[in-house]
């Protein structure tokens, strides 16, 4: 009697060793074989994991587009482990743009353009160029003299700047981006912003920076195609020729950086048939892969 009542001990003893090693290969299995999404570095940041931020995959392109605490410009665009920034918002913006890039795994800046040198492009760029390796700057040759461009200047002592008189085209693999600078030194820094046109898989961005009338005049002589997306000229403000540059452009989308696109230039991007997205308290993120455009 005694020995059957040692072997049920046993047998329950197994039981329950078995039942532990189970329940342990289970949990083990959940954790371990799906693929984690760590938290961001901060609560606006986009996710750090997963295909919407590789940075590393060369079969796609991203492009972000940051909210900013005002109408500011600060974009990003990612390919085969390439980065490209245009424009770096407010100095308010930046160690959030800061956090931002680290979270979409940013390691360094490969071509940093700054449109023109009025704060709401510049702000970021001072801390940007601390925080990041940069491997080229282009900028245009127009002096406004602030104390936050003085400051600009003397970090860009050590960097490699260009400042194109002519169109310039950079290539990072299957991503071809044109700068096109001013042909003239106007007055207004806001119409001497460098334009840039960005291709890849044939789908088409055209950033504006903050071009007014005699600056879009000039872009309308440059043999610019039909784009998908459209970075509104000067925030999608009305500017003279800005209905006429989103004649010519005929965007699928439009991306204000502002809460919402001025009376005229709405108009023109209704009657062009164009979406019309806003970084108002959000990032935009646009991707291309296998000449497919996804948005959201």
């Amino acid at each position: 009697m005694s020995g059957n009542i040692r072997k049920r001990k046993l047998q329950v003893r197994f039981a329950v060793c078995l039942l532990f090693l189970c329940l342990c290969g289970t949990v083990s299995s959940c954790g371990g074989g799906g693929s984690e999404t760590k938290a961001p570095a901060c609560a606006d940041c986009p996710p750090v994991s997963g295909e919407k931020a590789s940075a590393s995959n060369d079969d796609r392109l991203d492009v972000w587009f940051f909210a900013c605490s005002d109408d500011a410009d600060s974009i990003l665009l990612q390919t085969g482990g390439s980065h490209i920034m245009i424009d770096t918002g407010t100095k308010e913006d930046a160690a959030m743009l800061m956090e931002k890039l680290r979270a979409l795994q940013v390691e360094e800046i490969d071509l940093l353009i700054l449109t023109h040198p009025d704060k709401d492009h510049i702000g970021g760029a001072a801390l940007l160029l601390d925080t990041f390796p940069v491997g080229e700057v282009v900028q245009t040759s127009f002096e406004k003299g602030s104390e936050l461009q003085q400051t600009l200047n003397g970090k860009l002592e050590e960097e490699t700047v260009t400042v194109p008189e002519d169109n310039r085209v950079w290539t990072f693999g299957k991503l071809e981006v044109t700068v096109y600078p001013p042909q003239e030194v106007y007055e207004d820094s806001n119409n001497c912003s460098l334009a840039t046109l960005a291709v890849y898989e044939n789908r088409t961005f055209f950033f504006a920076g903050d071009a007014r009338k005699k600056r879009i005049g000039e872009l309308l002589a440059e043999e610019l195609p039909r784009v998908d997306v459209y970075k509104a000229a000067h925030h999608g403000r009305d500017n003279g020729k800005s209905d006429d540059l989103v004649e010519r452009l005929h965007p699928a989308y439009a991306v204000i950086t502002a809460e919402e696109a001025q009376e005229k230039t709405q108009q023109a991007l209704r009657e062009a048939g164009t979406q019309i997205i806003s970084t108002y308290q959000k990032d935009v993120h646009f991707t291309v892969a296998e000449g497919i455009l996804d948005v959201e």
